[in-house]
């Protein structure tokens, strides 16, 4: 196989498909529709260029062959287009390599279509390469009508396409209102060994079935080969909703993105109701930008380590040389060869641990970023409610009878400015009458003091203590924390969403024994006899590289009629977070 099919570039690849199918002759198919394809874009390629290059649609790459391109080179309006194909086979693997490369005055890319089988495996693979100016601004919605193509025809020729078990398709898949349906898809999206990214849109109530239909249609066959789209029709969607829980539902209208993996709540997209039926290709086109820079960097499959393997090492099939230069030469190179691979795997293994480093790093400031708006739209929602709390704070002092002590309610106590964590556990201790505080509780606090970010950290718990405080003394008409938070407009109410709090861990740790046992943690012996209890309930203080966090249990309506803090400290162990 020559160089051209390694491809050596340092064009960014900024679109990638990959999938299994196992439909035979797998070769001349995918070079039929990739031709079709091509003259669809560029009917001045012609009709003869390549007729005498192909081979019958039934039959495989012939071994040790040489390559048998076909396409040809056209240009018209100023636009340069090259169709080529290069195969190959040898030792039960062939490849084939299918390109069309498009230059043009203001704008170029190369599209390459893989073709990879071993007889008893088959792989489709399509990038898109393009220049750094336009690589931010890619359209490859040509690109994706050559998928969708491919899909179908596989999909019609029972290829089976998939991505390892999880079947592909170019259809929304509608979730029928069973406990037989909603469930598998529920533990699905939130396992942690799913590999394809789900896109979930639900019934609009505004619009309707069929405009709710027509956009789960169009995001399907926008991100076909990428993600799997479900909709759920309007009786579907409470179901889901119990069965996903508060922080990972969707609500009517809306359209959600959940990653593969373990990923905090917020880290799945969720698109309002407003933006996903502003246009119906719209929903697809933000979700597939949002899935770009993840699916290019996706790993190609073992069966193109074993074809560079074999196809990379051919030799034709010569009579032996007795000349013994030679043979020392030809030793020589292979071993140049062997070192040359060793070096590759290096490098790719160099190059996912920078690009995982790359991605932790984006995430951080994601997180600061985020923390920042939070921290904006808290100025401006404290600005809004200073009159009212100015009122408040001087109808209590007049009309309000002195109380004891230990039911004073704090909300307008004037507190000094913490500056580490150490110093707003003290001053809770001090203040606080209905949260407590064991030292059993604290958790590395030294190492969080020393952290850059303490002063911002400190703060955060004790709005967060504060927050708890005051719920405990007014939180009797509502339903929980959260419900207080959301709906009590008070000004020292917490974040009620799912990036600052949660009232549940999810099933995976929760299941886990390693992991749960994290959470049994130190409680007044009046809520339970042993001194500890299991804590789910956590306010998410921060994110970044430790992510403290401080987990509570809510006993206002029992026996002790307070809330119990049981652990403050660094982010507790969960499959993705090592702490």
């Amino acid at each position: 196989m020559s160089s051209a099919q390694m491809r050596p570039t340092a064009t960014p690849v900024v679109y990638r498909a990959m999938w299994n199918d196992d439909r035979p002759g797998l070769h001349e198919l995918a070079a039929r529709t990739f031709r079709a394809w091509a003259r669809t874009l560029h009917p001045q390629l012609g009709g003869d260029a390549a007729a005498g290059a192909e081979k019958p649609a039934s039959g495989e790459p012939t071994p040790d062959g040489p390559s048998n391109g076909f396409g040809g080179e056209a240009a018209t309006d100023g636009v340069r287009v090259n169709l080529r194909r290069e195969t190959a086979a040898h030792g039960g693997v062939s490849e084939t390599l299918l390109e069309l490369d498009q230059q043009g005055p203001s704008s170029s890319s190369v599209v390459v279509l893989r073709v990879l089988t071993n007889g008893t495996d088959g792989w489709v693979w399509i990038d898109v390469e393009m220049g750094h100016e336009q690589a931010a601004a890619a359209n490859v919605g040509e690109v994706q009508d050559l998928v969708c193509t491919l899909l179908d025809d596989a999909e019609r020729g029972g290829g089976r396409p998939r991505m390892a078990t999880e079947r592909l398709g170019t259809r929304p898949l509608a979730v029928e209102p069973t406990r037989q349906a909603v469930v598998p898809l529920a533990n699905a999206l939130r396992g942690a060994n799913r590999v394809m990214p789900y896109v979930v849109l639900a019934h609009d109530y505004l619009d309707g079935p069929g405009p709710t239909m027509d956009r789960a249609r169009a995001t399907a066959r926008h991100l076909a080969g990428l993600a799997r789209v479900y909709v759920l029709p309007a009786q579907t969607i409470n179901p889901f909703q119990v069965a996903m829980g508060p922080e990972l539902d969707v609500q009517p209208g809306e359209a959600r993105l959940y990653l593969p993996g373990e990923h905090e709540p917020h880290r799945h997209r969720t698109l309002a109701a407003e933006f996903v039926r502003s246009e119906p290709d719209e929903t697809g086109r933000w979700f597939g930008r949002l899935l770009q820079s993840m699916l290019v960097d996706r790993e190609p499959p073992e069966l193109y380590r074993r074809s560079r393997q074999l196809l990379g090492d051919r030799r034709e099939r010569y009579e032996p040389s007795p000349d013994t230069d030679a043979a020392e030469r030809a030793e020589a190179l292979e071993t140049e060869v062997e070192a040359v691979w060793a070096a590759l795997y290096q490098a790719r293994e160099e190059r996912t641990a920078a690009r995982a480093e790359r991605d932790e790093q984006s995430e951080q400031l994601y997180d600061v970023l985020e923390e920042l708006e939070m921290a904006q739209q808290r100025v401006e929602q404290l600005h809004q409610l200073l009159e009212e709390s100015r009122d408040q704070t001087v109808r209590a002092l007049m009309s309000s009878e002195m109380t004891a002590a230990s039911d004073a309610d704090p909300s307008h106590t004037k507190y000094p400015q913490v500056t580490s964590i150490r110093q707003a556990l003290s001053l809770a201790r001090i203040n606080l009458r209905k949260v407590e505080i064991p030292p059993e509780a604290e958790h590395r606090i030294a190492d969080l003091d020393s952290a850059i970010e303490s002063r911002s950290w400190a703060r955060s718990v004790f709005d967060g203590l504060l927050a708890l405080e005051v719920y405990a003394h007014k939180g009797d008409d509502f339903g929980d924390f959260r419900d207080w938070c959301a709906r009590s407009k008070h000004e020292r109410a917490w974040f009620a969403n799912a990036k600052k709090l949660a009232m549940n861990e999810s099933e995976e740790v929760m299941r886990r024994p390693e992991l749960r046992q994290h959470r049994v943690l130190p409680v007044s012996k009046g809520v339970d006899p042993s001194g500890q209890t299991v804590m789910q309930s956590h306010l998410k203080l921060a994110n970044g590289s430790m992510a403290p966090r401080l987990y509570f249990h809510d006993d206002t309506r029992g026996s002790t009629g307070k809330v119990h803090v049981g652990y403050i400290g660094p982010h507790m162990p969960t499959k993705r977070f090592k702490s």
